[in-house]
């Protein structure tokens, strides 16, 4: 894997690997022990699957993508009743082709998929970083994404890994200026969540300035397209399917998706939170800090894309009544927010060390409730 005169060999593909592995290995040793510290969750809506080596990764939104991968969409015109149309398709339609093409059960090829592209997403990420930055602040920027403590849904059957790989990937051949080729990954990325159109950003900033030229004028316009192509597909496929072009939006209130203003929706969820016997809430706001934080930091070291890219990222689901709830696991592939943290590191090498430490113990903790079909972010 090169970027610009910045080759990943052996060598580097080694750490990723491990990296990869380690962090993986200290997931599902959590879910396996789980059940001798944390009771499960028991009554309406909980389910497990027959085979017991995934079984402890199938839980919360993992039904729908299954329903999807089995059965394909189905939505009723009811927007307040949660359904499946509010997932996006690449992903588990994937799983279906993989099923389809090895014979392996639909659990089994997600678990693959997923983990193939995480690996995937983190080696573009060293490469990206390296090329950026430094070798230093990759290593950094790698580990710190794989011990994040939402980073166990890279290895469920959610979208993340998905989209991590995807959107580095997307963006790492529009910081080289290579448009059309961003813009393939671009539409991959939007037609595995909605958050993919905030790559548009990157395009934007690189390719504006290519206007004057006239020749490059239609790619960069051409990959803007491309990049919405995803959703686009998305929703021309329901416009014929149910007659309706934005189910997939109206839908999310039955998930607290409908607008709201973030003050609200933080305030509410803290006063939730603290009621709660476990809740992940207050994780999930500090979190959103930190991002936040290091965000408006990164004009300073990179360009400004990232920094726009990554409070986008963070706002889009403070602006819904669901509020701080999922935002662990929302800015987990927000990317330049690791690139961020690396560079800190490399002005105090303790600071990397000591959130790796606070990040395992997190993933630890929301692997082992999640095992358990407690909800965790």
């Amino acid at each position: 894997m090169a970027l610009k005169g910045t080759t990943i060999g052996t060598r580097e593909l080694r750490f990723v690997f491990l990296v990869f592995l380690f962090s993986r290995l200290v997931i599902f040793a959590a879910m396996a022990v789980s059940p001798r510290f944390i009771a499960p969750v028991t009554g309406p809506g909980v389910w497990n699957l027959d085979n017991p080596l995934v079984r402890p990764l199938f839980r919360w939104d993992t039904g729908w993508y299954m329903s999807i991968s089995k059965k394909g969409y189905s939505y009723n015109g009811n927007p307040r009743q949660r359904q499946n149309i509010a997932f996006f398709p690449l992903y588990p339609l994937t799983c279906r082709l993989c099923h389809a093409v090895t014979g392996l059960s639909i659990p089994v090829c997600a678990v693959f998929l997923s983990n193939v592209a995480f690996f995937i997403g983190l080696a573009a990420l060293y490469a990206l970083v390296s090329w950026e930055i430094g070798p230093d602040v990759a290593r950094s920027a790698v580990l710190l994404l794989a011990f994040f403590p939402a980073s166990f849904f890279f290895s469920t059957m959610y979208a993340e890994s998905f989209s991590l790989a995807f959107s580095v990937l997307a963006y790492a051949s529009f910081r080289r200026q290579k448009f059309l080729q961003g813009g393939m990954w671009a539409g991959l990325a939007s037609a595995t969540r909605v958050t993919g159109i905030l790559l548009m950003v990157p395009l934007l900033f690189e390719g504006i300035p290519c206007l004057r030229d006239r020749r490059a004028r239609g790619v960069v316009v051409l990959a803007a397209l491309l990049t919405l192509s995803g959703i686009g597909a998305f929703s021309f496929y329901q416009w014929i399917a149910f007659g309706d072009p934005l189910a997939y939006l109206k839908v999310q209130r039955g998930w607290r998706g409908g607008f709201a203003l973030p003050f609200t929706s933080i305030t509410e969820g803290l006063v939730v939170s603290f009621r709660a016997q476990f809740s992940p809430l207050p994780l999930d706001l500090w979190l959103g800090v930190m991002f936040v934080s290091v965000a408006v930091t990164l004009p300073s070291y990179l360009p400004r894309s990232y920094s726009v890219y990554t409070l986008l990222g963070v706002a889009m689901p403070l602006f819904t009544e669901a509020g701080i709830a999922s935002l662990a696991r929302c800015v987990s592939v927000l990317f330049p927010g690791f690139m961020a943290l690396g560079i800190l590191g490399r002005k105090s090498k303790w600071i990397p060390w000591v959130l790796l430490a606070v990040f395992t113990l997190g993933l630890i903790h929301l692997s082992m409730h999640f095992a358990q079909w407690h909800w965790v972010t």
